[in-house]
């Protein structure tokens, strides 16, 4: 009988079964694909059971997202033996086969999403080289009743589960912690409220231009497919909205084509349409045209940290840091009337850097910064150190509509998880800390214009109502006097005659960020000398004078 592992034993079970593949010497990367194609094949395989159970009947081949040949269920038993009765040699000349025609899935199957699977296995090399390794993986992967668990649908608190999503999580925690894959992922319940508090509508256009596993876009189409439900319209008018949500209203873009294939299994599977999802560079020079002014609603988490390579995009201010590209680049992005929640690295919120306050200038003086919260060390261990924030803020509607004039702060001490590396729910928490209370105090609400965009409409007038220990207000003067600074603590009226030290691994990390950025700046200063091939050479180039500790 099927085993049903609960949440907090599923991301533990699938680390151990991905560790089947150590045998067969595979890179990190490697062995992370190859898992997620077995694992969605398993996944979908379970949900088009179920759906087969309820219309009765089984789809051909040519109208099915997977050939009857391929479903999980027939050959997992026994693959070698599945394989020889099917003319194959074998369990590995068989995957290998099915690897190549899924590939060519969009030229054999009218099904809707038969392109996506395509775009899935196109370009994967089957790597696995020993029929014990196949067997190993099916047979683990087989125990797990997973279509049980997404059946339930919900978790203690109502919300839901994001199965695969909450699954990929851990894994690349496991081989961040391992430093064999190093992309981090935005926590699921920070998605969430970000998204609670954006509160995108039906028939907004919703982007995300470094998607990552599609977390955000996914738990976009859930919180507006869920409005489509409740409205009062009928069956086949409720099917039209969600066919037009998900084949023109979800965008996302992911660089990394690993980490796309992720994001694309992902949308697959929570059956939101993924035509929209692309490889592709947001900051180059095409996206920024493609992209302009044309979205209602975006979310993103970007990279921090310097850029690989330069940059010659249409970017008003040039700097090699993704985190200043990319706040560019959503502003841009956005169309008049639309807003955005996006995390930064708190750096670019203070840093005295002339290119990285005039964009925090541009961002107070030309659009309406409406909120920021600050979140605590850690929320994004294991794969990043740095201390970040939420900003909220919208594109005026036109040259008369308003800007900035007061921001409001909240401080968030506790996501209700350990700010180590293991992340674990903290016992004392039920909840996400002080994420939901944070929601509970957001004073805006947005109201939609006939004539597009939206306006942000505080809940109510007196601004004391949204005050507390965690959070306060900052007026437009504020923070022209600061050089527009827009970190919480700056402004906060509760910190008089405190101290707060941090944690010694915190700051190792700055230090770590800050000498990359040095040795980007020398690399920069590389290119405006001569690079002399002596030491006597390079003090004709360039001219040193010697500090009174010389």
């Amino acid at each position: 009988m099927a085993r049903i592992p609960d949440f907090n034993q599923f991301g533990e079970e699938l680390w151990e079964i991905a560790n089947v593949f150590r045998d067969d010497a595979l890179h990190a990367t490697e062995r992370l694909e190859t898992f997620s194609l077995f694992l969605f094949l398993k996944l979908w395989d379970e949900q088009e059971q179920e759906e087969e159970e309820v219309r009765c009947y089984t789809l051909p081949d040519n109208e099915a997202l997977i050939p009857s040949i391929y479903r999980f269920h027939k050959w997992a038993d026994d693959p070698d033996g599945y394989a020889k009765q099917h003319g194959f040699d074998d369990s590995i000349h068989f995957c290998r086969q099915m690897f190549t025609d899924l590939a060519k899935r969009a030229t054999e199957s009218s099904h809707p999403t038969a392109r996506d699977v395509s775009r899935l296995f196109k370009d994967t090399v089957f790597r696995l080289r020993y029929t014990t390794t196949v067997r190993a993986l099916v047979s683990r992967l087989k125990e797990l009743n997973l279509r049980e668990i997404m059946s339930r649908g919900v978790n203690e608190t109502g919300e839901r589960f994001d199965i695969f999503g909450r699954a990929y999580e851990y894994l690349l925690q496991q081989f961040g912690q391992n430093k064999e894959f190093a992309e981090y992922f935005t926590p699921r319940h920070i998605v969430d409220r970000m998204v609670q508090i954006i509160d995108p509508e039906i028939g907004e256009t919703i982007y995300d231009p470094a998607c990552g596993t599609g977390g955000f876009i996914v738990r976009a189409f859930e919180w507006v497919k869920e409005k489509i439900n409740r409205k009062t319209i009928s069956y086949v008018e409720k099917e039209r909205l969600i066919r037009e949500l998900k084949e023109k209203h979800l965008i996302g873009v992911e660089h990394v084509p690993l980490v796309f294939k992720l994001a694309l299994m992902n949308m697959i599977l929570h059956k939101d349409g993924s035509s929209l999802l692309q490889n592709d560079d947001s900051l180059s020079n095409k996206a920024q045209d493609v992209h302009k002014n044309r979205y209602d609603v975006i979310f993103a988490n970007p990279p921090f940290g310097p850029t690989k390579q330069e940059r010659m995009a249409q970017f008003e201010y040039h700097i090699k840091l993704y985190e200043a590209l990319f706040i560019q680049h959503i502003m841009n992005a956005l169309r008049p009337g639309g807003r955005a929640a996006v995390v930064l690295k708190e750096g670019l919120l203070f840093d005295s850097k002339k290119m990285l306050r005039n964009i925090c200038r541009k961002l107070v003086e030309q659009f309406e910064v409406l909120g920021v919260i600050s979140l605590p060390n850690g929320v994004f261990n294991p794969y990043s150190g740095a201390k970040t924030s939420i900003m909220v803020f919208r594109k005026p509607l036109g040259r008369d509509d308003v800007r900035t004039s007061k921001v409001w702060f909240y401080r968030v001490e506790s996501d209700g998880r350990d700010l180590g590396t293991t992340r674990r729910p903290l016992p004392d928490f039920d909840t996400d800390g002080d994420l939901e209370h944070m929601v509970s105090l957001w004073p805006y609400s947005w109201r939609h214009e006939k004539d597009g965009g939206v306006r942000a409409i505080l809940k109510a007038d007196d601004l004391k109502q949204f005050e507390s220990e965690k959070s306060w207000w900052a007026t437009i003067e504020e923070i022209r006097k600061t050089d527009y600074n827009l970190t919480a603590s700056r402004y906060c009226p509760h910190q008089a005659g405190t101290v707060e030290y941090e944690k010694p691994e915190i700051l190792i990390n700055r230090l770590l960020e800050l000498e990359e950025e040095i040795r980007v700046d020398l690399q920069d200063l590389l290119t405006l000398v001569t690079v002399p091939t002596t030491v006597e050479g390079l003090k004709g180039a360039v001219r040193f004078e010697r500090g009174p500790m010389e």
